[in-house]
């Protein structure tokens, strides 16, 4: 029979190795407890709140996560594949060695969150607010950054080849310290990339409309712009 939660708020407890699937776990409140190795494998999770929570290990694939927060917490080898995140919050949490596969987070926080080294290639990130994210090393090939706020966040040698950045909030720093080949940016973006790499944007010359619409000082043939010879 699977196990049911009677209480609302759990503090320091031990739920590690525990089969929590099909658990109910709604409205419940956890705090500083341990379910490294738990598996919650396919469980609908609506409105539960983790704060200073391990998770190493554990089984979250397959989960349904609704208005969950997740503060503060330790994700270390668990597997979120095929996971559907609908907003939630991660703040200050951190994820090492995870398999995020085919995981679908949609109008998530995810500030102050560490990725460092993880690999989310091909995912759906449009609109998420990762404010000073650690994103060191994180392979976001082909990712869909659309309209996600980037503020703050560590790209130290991110791999964003191919992602979509367009309507992105990016700090000036992403744009030498990322791996941008392939990106897909926008026009404001684009004159930003090129500023942040030292080139200068001038305006085109205007045409001379005398010179039947060259560029004015432009010269042509042998001897142009030289004054007409006078005899005598």
């Amino acid at each position: 029979m699977p196990m049911q939660f009677t209480e609302t708020d759990y503090t320091d407890e031990d739920f590690a190795e525990v089969d929590l699937r099909d658990a109910g776990f709604s409205g419940v409140a956890f705090t500083r407890c341990d379910f490294s190795g738990a598996s919650l494998a396919g469980t609908e999770l609506q409105g539960a709140s983790f704060t200073d929570c391990r998770f190493d290990g554990t089984e979250l694939y397959d989960t349904v996560s609704a208005s969950v927060s997740w503060v503060t917490c330790t994700f270390d080898k668990a597997s979120w594949r095929r996971a559907r995140l609908t907003g939630c919050r991660f703040t200050g949490s951190s994820f090492t060695d995870c398999r995020l596969d085919e995981i679908a987070i949609r109008d998530c926080d995810l500030t102050l969150v560490s990725l460092a080294g993880e690999r989310l290639a091909g995912a759906n990130l449009s609109g998420l607010r990762l404010r000073e994210a650690n994103l060191t090393r994180t392979v976001l090939k082909k990712a869909d950054l659309t309209g996600a706020d980037l503020t703050g966040a560590r790209t130290t040698d991110t791999d964003l080849t191919g992602a979509d950045l367009r309507r992105a909030r990016i700090d000036p720093g992403l744009w030498t310290s990322a791996r941008l080949t392939g990106a897909i940016v926008d026009t404001e973006q684009a004159v930003l990339y090129a500023l942040a790499h030292g080139l200068l944007l001038t305006p085109p010359e205007p045409a001379d409309p005398a010179d039947g619409g060259a560029t004015r000082g432009r010269r042509t043939g042998r001897g142009a712009g030289r004054s007409p010879r006078r005899d005598g």
